[in-house]
Formats: C-alpha cells, structure tokens, sequence
C-alpha cells in the first residue's frame, strides 16, 4: 500500500469507526467492540477496491466515476453491516451512507 493510500485509510478509519459507533448508541458496551470490527472491516474490504479503481479514472472520468465509485462502497458496506449487525436495509444503508459521506467530505 501506498503511503498516500495509507493516509486515506487511516483517515477512512478515522472518520467512519466512531460515526459508526455514535450511530448504534445505546448498543451494550460488549458489543460495541463487535460494532467497532465490522465497520474496521468493512473499510478494509472496500477502500483497496475503492482506491484502485479511482486511480483507472482518466482525468475526464474523475467526477462520475467518482459517484459511481462511492455508491458502490455504499452499497457493499451496507450490505456488510445488514449481515454482520443484523440491521435492516434501510438502516444499514442510511449507517453506509453517513459514514462514508463524512470520510468522503473531509478527504475531499
């Protein structure tokens, strides 16, 4: 890994883990550790996917492939979360879509 992608997962991590971690209050302080590894790894199963394809973009690509990119992750996190969390769809993506719209927003 690159240490520019480095920087970015870190800052992914950063910005999602504890977003995620408000958002579940009041969950029981045993699962919040549990809470805490399902969005870690969430990160981890998207951000390389995510970072490689975005570095495939041609410069006229950026801004829509982009969105696409974003949606993508969304999706597959949320999908992540509904599994490992047993939350519904709605509530997963909503979860999806706030984390990643912060670490989106203040990488950008």
């Amino acid at each position: 890994m690159s240490p520019p992608q480095t920087q970015a997962l870190l800052l992914t991590l950063l910005c999602e883990v504890p977003l995620i971690l408000c958002l579940a209050a009041p969950a029981p302080w045993r699962r919040l550790g549990v809470i805490a590894l399902v969005a870690i790894s969430a990160s981890l199963l998207t951000h390389p996917m995510a970072w490689w394809l975005a570095g495939t973009l041609a410069p006229w690509e950026v801004r829509p492939g982009l969105l696409l990119i974003e949606t993508g992750v969304v999706v597959l996190e949320a999908l992540w979360y509904a599994l490992w969390l047993r939350l519904g769809s709605l509530r997963a993506l909503a979860w999806s879509l706030a984390a990643n719209g912060l670490s989106f927003w203040v990488g950008s």
